[in-house]
């Protein structure tokens, strides 16, 4: 499971890891904080090595 961090994450512009995602399991509405669906999301970690921020990481 993956997890955003909000306290990590600018919200101020278009999360970058969105397009890193081969699932599609990234989303964002606006600039609010990224979601990552949890049915889609296939484990590779794309997304967590991308994030500039170090917003995403492995919930536990």
């Amino acid at each position: 499971m993956l997890k955003v961090e909000k306290k990590r994450c600018p919200q101020n512009h278009r999360c970058p890891a969105i397009k890193v995602c081969p699932a599609g399991a990234i989303t964002q509405k606006g600039f609010d904080l990224p979601r990552v669906d949890e049915e889609k999301c296939i484990g590779c970690l794309k997304c967590t090595a991308f994030c500039p921020m170090g917003a995403i990481s492995e919930g536990k």
